[in-house]
């Protein structure tokens, strides 16, 4: 268990309270047959083997949508099903992104277990029932977010809410966020807390994945661990006032022109070539003071995996 008393009051998402309804039909990829499955917001198309996990799909998607909508309430629905696909082996995947996605294939055939998000579809393959359910609820948060149609987002914010919702306990087949026990991030964060070797705060806020999974398997490892705990704790109680209010209005702007703008003056008024973007963002809403909030950071992650300081 990684969660401490200090953190038990975090939020925990409802299930997707209603039924689903599902359309479904025969589909093929190349030689691999498979299904379209047809719900309120979600086109899957899927050569996965796997009946009972591909007829549970549908709802699992939807009351991730549910979930990123109460996290991320947004005055625009989609105009269509978002289109998702997943494919049981992996050579399809790779085919298909090299199809799909032909200048950035190479870098997501780094990508060794995991899927993308790209205008507005989301591709991944399957590799164990658990897995691919999280990989689902964390490229779903990325393509809700452009369907949605914010604009420009930080990576840090980006990665770190697709993160977000990859842990869960599944009730009926529908996921029951549990945020704090990210069991897939939690090792390699503790792993670099105990080495002394966390991203600095800087880095963090300036990187994007594309250029991160570009980098050695742990410092990839680290990088998606601190996006993760970062907006965990920007979203806890343990995080100062000043910090969970800002982060608040930040979602609120969130890839808006009222983000856009804010962030621009800063740079401006900064002068400053060093200061990427994300790190203007995060001083606009969060804070100036970025080594006093490295270090509420790090206090809070030695209470959240239950270490000694």
């Amino acid at each position: 268990m990684l969660l401490t008393s200090a953190c038990s009051q975090l939020t925990q998402t409802r299930v997707y309270d209603k039924p689903v309804e599902v359309v479904s039909e025969n589909w093929s990829y190349g030689r691999s047959p498979g299904t379209i499955s047809t719900s309120e917001h979600y086109v899957l198309r899927t050569t996965c083997k796997r009946q009972h996990f591909v007829d549970a799909l549908p709802g699992f998607m939807e009351a991730c949508y549910q979930s990123y909508r109460e996290l991320l309430p947004s005055s625009k629905e989609p105009d269509q099903p978002m289109e998702a696909y997943l494919f049981q082996a992996r050579r399809d995947w790779e085919h298909f992104t090299h199809e799909f996605a032909p200048a950035r294939a190479p870098t997501y055939m780094k990508i060794r277990r995991g899927g993308y998000s790209e205008r507005g579809v989301t591709v991944s393959h399957y590799s164990s029932q658990r897995g691919t359910l999280s990989i689902i609820a964390h490229e779903g948060l990325h393509q809700y977010l452009e369907v949605t149609g914010r604009g420009r987002i930080p990576a840090w914010i980006n990665e770190g809410l697709a993160c977000y919702f990859e842990s869960f306990d599944l009730v009926d087949g529908r996921p029951l966020f549990k945020p704090e026990r990210n069991t897939l991030r939690a090792p390699f964060l503790r792993e670099a807390l105990q080495r002394d070797s966390l991203i600095p705060l800087k880095e963090i806020l300036g990187t994007n994945a594309g250029a991160a999974v570009h980098r050695t398997t742990g410092h990839v490892r680290s990088y998606y661990a601190q996006e993760w705990s970062l907006v965990l704790f920007l979203l806890s109680d343990d995080a100062p006032s000043e910090y969970r209010e800002g982060f608040k209005k930040l979602l609120d702007d969130l890839g808006s022109v009222t983000m856009e703008q804010r962030a621009t003056s800063r740079l401006n008024a900064l002068n400053n070539s060093e200061i990427t973007p994300g790190e203007a963002v995060f001083r606009v809403y969060i804070t100036e003071y970025l080594e006093q909030f490295e270090a509420d950071y790090r206090a809070y992650l030695i209470k959240l995996l239950q270490l000694r300081s």
